[in-house]
């Protein structure tokens, strides 16, 4: 399908794989890392699961497409995780193209083109004691942030408390329309993501020094476990549906795993 969000999702994707020069780890078969089957749907091709090695810079890069165009889906998801003991929050942009019913959704009462996007940088310590750590690597998206959110044709996304904790409070979790997404989203995508590019190149120098808490490795790898975790995101209820709960098990463990898998269980 050709949506927006294959679109911003492929250019975001094109932008950090091509800047840190990284390398797709292949599939058995050469392609990607593992071909997805929506087993729900006679086991039509769904999309395709996604690794890059890291490289000196990152730890790896996730990739998740699904489209399924029997219930009108077109879903992209990217997490680029930094190295494991550095402090640069870890990039995500998921993005989505649904073709509503009618009256499912209150915003869009007739139904048809609606989009949903998380646009984050997920910290790796914790926020609510690092000032200057908030300083550096959040307040420079205030701005950006604050105009997403009061921008025509841009709703509030369905998240839980326990979602919106796990994440940053500049996260940006929201359903748009089709000229929303387009005028808004790809700028504030954009933004987002050159931020966090140039932390990643430049480093946070001695801010290191200063943090207090859990932070680095430790912090990622329990955050991890609740960001992509099925009580707290039912999500990946509906992947399990879509794909077969097999598969999103083993799409969790990849994107909880701190390591680079150099090839699919599957």
């Amino acid at each position: 399908m050709d949506t927006l969000a294959s679109k911003i999702s492929h250019k975001t994707l094109d932008t950090i794989t091509s800047h840190f020069g990284l390398s797709e780890v292949p599939g058995k078969d050469g392609g990607p890392f593992l071909p997805l089957i929506a087993a729900a749907f006679g086991g039509a091709p769904a999309g395709s699961f996604r690794l890059w090695d890291g490289g000196d810079k990152l730890q790896k890069v996730v990739y998740t497409g699904i489209t399924v165009e029997a219930i009108g889906l077109d879903s992209h998801m990217i997490f680029a995780f930094t190295s494991r003991d550095s402090l640069v929050p870890t990039f995500t942009l998921d993005s989505v193209y649904m073709n509503m019913p009618p009256n499912a959704d209150p915003n869009f009462p007739e139904g048809g083109d609606m989009y949903a996007f998380h646009l984050d940088l997920v910290p790796k310590c914790d926020l609510g004691v690092n000032a200057d750590y908030m300083r550096r690597c959040y307040v420079p998206m205030t701005e950006i942030q604050a105009r997403v959110l009061g921008a025509a044709g841009i709703f509030p996304a369905q998240l839980s408390p326990m979602q919106h904790a796990i994440m940053s409070p500049w996260m940006l979790a929201q359903r748009t329309t089709s000229a929303a997404y387009d005028k808004e989203i790809f700028p504030a995508a954009e933004a987002y993501l050159n931020h966090w590019l140039a932390m990643v190149d430049d480093g946070l120098g001695d801010l290191a020094g200063g943090i207090q808490g859990e932070a680095g490795a430790t912090r990622d790898a329990a955050n991890r476990e609740l960001i992509f975790n099925r009580e707290i995101d039912p999500v990946w209820n509906k992947i399990d549906g879509m794909l077969g709960k097999e598969i999103s098990d083993f799409m969790i463990g990849v994107l909880r795993n701190q390591a680079v898998e150099t090839e699919p269980a599957l």
